[in-house]
């Protein structure tokens, strides 16, 4: 049976978790990443080129069990669910989520019954490959199982409340360019429109029980998004921060 879901114990008693996005299909890199005391790193299926196999592995590859892979998904079929479930992720974010129903269909897709309608197969790596003890490994999966959706368009940030009563979701993560363009300031992401949208939506997901989540492009950013309530924190991309890294090395170099 897997582990106890560090980041959604994190959570549920109130703490922040700090991690960053995967978009580099490899599980050498996940590895690493995972050794710098990330609380969670996210795999993006959706613009990224991983498929399942490669998801898996990386899954697999992280040897910190203080970090927990989350799985993103660009659409929330009950097919693509299950498959992402099934490679043994304890965690999974859907995109574009625009409406309460979308939301709850991933619920219903994700969870077992009776919470859910989730497929079942005993011999995943989630069951230990057996059919076992099963119902108590069915609870285990439904409590341990944490769920995010993404909100990144207008027609959901109006939707927002009701997004976030759903019944089963643990955090709603914010689109910030998305939210900048609902206030005429596309890209202002230091907007005062922008931050004060904001907070808003932080109150209102918080209000729900849930936590606030979204992505720090910088130190200060991650300030701002502190001050603001959220509690999941996600600092860029390895890609970006590995490009980053090499050209910063380069201007060093270039001013010797």
């Amino acid at each position: 049976m897997e582990n106890t879901n560090r980041l959604k114990s994190k959570l549920k008693a109130g703490e922040r978790v700090f991690g960053t996005w995967s978009m580099l299909s490899s599980p050498i890199v996940m590895d690493v990443i995972s050794t710098a005391g990330m609380d969670f790193v996210i795999i993006d299926m959706e613009h990224g080129a991983t498929s399942f196999e490669t998801a898996q592995n990386q899954i697999f590859a992280t040897r910190s069990p203080a970090c927990t892979p989350i799985v993103r998904l660009g659409e929330g079929s009950d097919a693509t669910i299950l498959r992402a479930l099934e490679i043994g992720t304890q965690a999974l974010m859907v995109s574009h989520i625009a409406t309460a129903q979308e939301a709850q269909e991933v619920v219903k897709a994700a969870k077992y019954y009776p919470e859910g309608e989730r497929g079942l197969s005993p011999f995943t790596r989630n069951h230990d490959y057996s059919d076992e003890n099963l119902p108590a490994k069915l609870r285990f999966a439904n409590e341990q199982m944490f769920l995010g959706v993404l909100v990144e368009g207008e027609e959901g940030v109006q939707n927002l409340e009701k997004i976030a009563g759903v019944p089963g979701l643990d955090m709603v993560y914010l689109g910030l360019y998305d939210l900048s363009q609902a206030v005429g300031a596309p890209g202002e992401l230091n907007h005062p429109k922008v931050l004060k949208l904001v907070r808003e939506c932080v109150k209102i997901i918080e209000s729900k029980g849930l936590a606030a989540g979204s992505v720090a492009r910088d130190r200060d950013y991650i300030k701002i998004l502190f001050e603001a309530g959220f509690r999941f924190i996600s600092y860029r991309v390895d890609c970006a921060i590995l490009r980053d890294g090499l050209a910063a090395a380069r201007r060093w170099y270039e001013e010797i």
